[in-house]
């Protein structure tokens, strides 16, 4: 029995004396000074080496230091001292050890572990945006739009969200599925994120155009054009001369071709496009063409 207290009291101690350690060890990381930090950590890790947070401590040094492989060992060790509860401390460490998961590329555990942070706190939007990437970048298109619709609806729709979320879709080839977030900023309209708003409806343009939609694609250009912000606005008005050439307006599309090079400037490809044009043109009205558009002919694009 005393042996007993005597182990329990020389514990409490060790567990004082490495709080301290843990202290300082935390001040020379935030210092830049990754040596300091490792040093003062293990001497804390030898006074108290089951002390959740002095495993958390130094699997944190690891994690700053790019080094996933020691933190996440030591982070795995930490939840097992933790054990069952202390819910603010286990939420930090797998918080930690998740966004090591995915960075290393172990994608699975990266989605189980915010899982779990979803389960701690499921209003947490960023928990879900993190849980959508790791999911996309395994290629599960569908859970990844099923938790950024999550994002959406406990955000409100913020366009920075609905932007990095279709970007995250489109650079693993699921863009199409990623539409709908862009959807959400062009109905909300430039008055939230004006920059946002021309971007996203420079991409749902060049979509219809990529589809041979040229007419929605144009509809689409001409209600953004008023609102947007530089420099999408420049895309967008080029955009629009390309469209009305695609649809054969050749005289729409000179003028509006000739705007954007009085605005912005010419270069050699622009110049090429613009002469081109004047001869279309300048050929239908000395033969006096009427042209039909693609739509009229029954031409898809």
């Amino acid at each position: 029995m005393l042996f007993g207290i005597c182990l329990c009291l020389a514990c409490g101690c060790g567990k004082k004396e490495s709080a301290a350690y843990v202290e300082r060890g935390m001040e020379a990381l935030a210092a830049g000074d990754a040596a300091g930090a490792k040093a003062a950590l293990s001497e804390a890790e030898k006074l108290a080496p089951e002390d959740p947070a002095v495993l958390r401590a130094m699997g944190v040094v690891f994690y700053e230091e790019g080094n996933d492989g020691e933190a996440l060992d030591y982070f795995s060790r930490a939840l097992l001292a933790l054990g069952e509860g202390h819910g603010a401390l286990r939420e930090d460490i797998l918080r930690y050890k998740a966004d090591a998961e995915f960075r290393s590329g172990a994608l699975p555990e990266a989605v189980s572990d915010y899982g779990q942070l979803i389960l701690l706190d499921n209003e947490n939007a960023e928990y879900y945006l993190l849980r959508g990437r790791a999911l996309a970048e395994l290629g599960d298109a569908e859970g990844a739009v099923a938790d950024f619709r999550t994002v959406s609806s406990l955000v409100a729709g913020d366009a920075a969200h609905c932007e990095d979320m279709y970007l995250t879709l489109k650079e693993r080839g699921a863009a199409e599925a990623g539409l709908e977030f862009l959807e959400t900023i062009r109905q909300a309209g430039p008055q939230g994120d004006g920059a946002r708003y021309g971007r996203a409806c420079l991409e749902l343009a060049r979509v219809r155009m990529e589809e041979g939609r040229y007419e929605e694609a144009l509809s689409l250009i001409q209600g953004a054009l008023p609102q947007a912000e530089e420099p999408a606005r420049q895309e967008l008005l080029y955009a629009e001369g390309a469209c009305y050439e695609r649809l054969l307006d050749f005289g729409t599309a000179l003028e509006r071709f000739r705007a954007y090079r009085d605005a912005y400037g010419g270069d050699e490809t622009l110049d090429h496009e613009i002469a081109f044009l004047e001869t279309r043109v300048d050929l239908m009205e000395n033969n006096d063409i009427e042209v039909q558009t693609p739509t009229e002919t029954g031409a898809s694009g």
